[in-house]
């Protein structure tokens, strides 16, 4: 069974000629349903505005190697955040699952077979939420690697991934209980598990200074107690880091990403138990943090220490 892929597009026409001629270069790529939304103009757009919109249109409008296509472009300007939610939302109407790529995300061969086989082997594991096809550049331990291919944590990647009808149905996108969280520092603390200032960009979210759809699909993850899978080698890379994008302008940040999934020489073990490993999370959430979180060893240790200090069986530092 091969998921419906779910594009997103707007004002970038180059991006997407890309990102469309690598997902038609994956494997399953012909038997797979292909849905476009291109939002609308902004008010106000220029003349230049206008014509990458148009060109982006007429990049889509010509796709082939996909089982079908279905087109749907937007009259008026909806943002980022309605976009993607009311794209997704109309796409698990009719399917029980869904893929999902923007439009500066190019994938390798390997992308929709992986999300295609990992779709199904975690499909009926309720703790996990959302399968992600880009790792972060952080170096695991070899003694997980050596054994594990895939890791959770407590924050999705929306650089290409996907999920299921049953865990994206009846998301609070308004966040109505977002005051009665904001005010619980240990809901906070437990929030920020996926990475130091996530209930920040929530909060940020919130007052209407970022149009970011994704920190609220993770708020639904954490009030669910979820886990989000990431590769351990990435099967995407992103190619809008030059400034062209909404959200991400920094130059050089893709060199951050993982390297890439090499069929010659990786392995890709789907384990239908996949367990959270402790130090994996840690390493995780100190890529994100400006505190970093030190090895549980060493916290048990220096907790030792201060006991044995207390009960005058250690000498006190000099």
């Amino acid at each position: 069974m091969y998921a419906p892929i779910a594009l997103f597009v707007y004002n970038r026409p180059e991006h997407t000629r890309r990102t469309l001629e690598a997902l038609r270069r994956n494997e399953g790529a012909a038997e797979s349903v292909l849905h476009v939304f291109a939002d609308g103009a902004k008010p106000g757009t220029s003349e230049e505005g206008m014509r990458r919109i148009e060109e982006t249109r007429q990049v889509v409008s010509h796709i082939e190697g996909f089982a079908q296509v279905e087109l749907h472009f937007a009259e008026r300007n909806k943002g980022c955040f309605r976009n993607v939610v009311e794209g997704i939302t109309e796409v698990l109407g009719t399917s029980s699952r869904v893929i999902v790529v923007e439009d500066d995300i190019e994938t390798i061969p390997q992308f929709l077979p992986y999300m295609n086989r990992a779709l199904d082997v975690y499909e009926r594991d309720k703790r996990i939420w959302t399968v992600g096809g880009m790792n972060i550049d952080i170096k695991l331990p070899e003694s997980y690697t050596a054994k594990h291919d895939l890791y959770l944590v407590h924050r999705s990647c929306s650089w290409g991934w996907a999920t299921w009808a049953d865990r994206w149905r009846d998301i609070d996108w308004e966040v109505k209980d977002f005051r009665q969280f904001i005010s619980n520092p240990r809901a906070v603390k437990r929030f920020d598990r996926g990475g130091e200032g996530m209930a920040g960009l929530l909060q940020a979210q919130m007052d209407g200074k970022v149009d970011a759809w994704d920190i609220v699909w993770d708020y639904h993850i954490y009030k669910h107690n979820g886990y989000c899978i990431r590769p351990v080698r990435s099967f995407t890379r992103n190619i809008g880091m030059d400034g062209s994008g909404t959200h991400y302008n920094e130059e050089g940040a893709s060199d951050a990403q993982a390297p890439l999934f090499d069929p010659e020489k990786d392995t890709l073990r789907l384990e239908p138990r996949l367990r959270p490993n402790r130090e994996v999370q840690r390493l995780f959430y100190n890529y994100w943090a400006d505190h970093p979180k030190l090895p549980f060893t060493t916290v048990v240790k220096r907790r030792i220490k201060k006991v044995l200090r207390q009960w005058g069986l250690m000498k006190q530092p000099q």
